[in-house]
């Protein structure tokens, strides 16, 4: 009688084991994803790349050129809500050359506000790169409180 219990207590721990095994298989397979990242891609044949060449006025002000940025960055933030990523990265591009221009100009100010101002820049960048609306809408909150801190200087 014994033995028999030892035999279907054995059955029953490699039925269970067997049972785990395949479970643990199948839910891992079902998680996997693969990227085919040389599949071809296709473009809509309307489409059509929009270019435009942003230069910066090196003479205006900084509270001009912060302004600017200002304008770009809220654009920026719309452009990211809408999921439009051509306008993003443009807007992108316009706020580093703002920053080009601007940042110099802060740099003998104070180390605070350059470290503040690389923050908002950075922010508006990996709003773009990243797909995260949420930093465009940060570096839109942020960029008063530096214009502001300017007034103190």
């Amino acid at each position: 009688m014994q033995s028999n219990f030892c035999r279907n207590q054995s059955r029953n721990v490699a039925l269970v084991s067997i049972a785990a095994l395949i479970s643990v298989t199948s839910l891992l397979s079902g998680c996997a994803t693969t990227i085919n990242e040389s599949a071809p891609t296709t473009l809509a044949k309307n489409a059509v790349a929009e270019t435009t060449i942003v230069t910066v006025d090196q003479q205006l002000s900084t509270e001009e050129l912060l302004g600017q940025m200002l304008t770009t960055i809220d654009a920026l933030s719309q452009a990211m809500q809408k999921s439009d990523r051509q306008t993003a990265s443009n807007k992108v591009d316009q706020i580093l050359l703002i920053s080009n221009a601007v940042r110099p100009k802060i740099v003998i100010l104070s180390d605070q506000l350059v470290a503040d101002f690389d923050r908002v820049v950075a922010l508006a960048q990996s709003s773009a790169e990243r797909n995260r609306p949420a930093d465009a809408d940060k570096a839109l909150r942020f960029l008063p409180l530096i214009i502001d801190s300017l007034g103190n200087f």
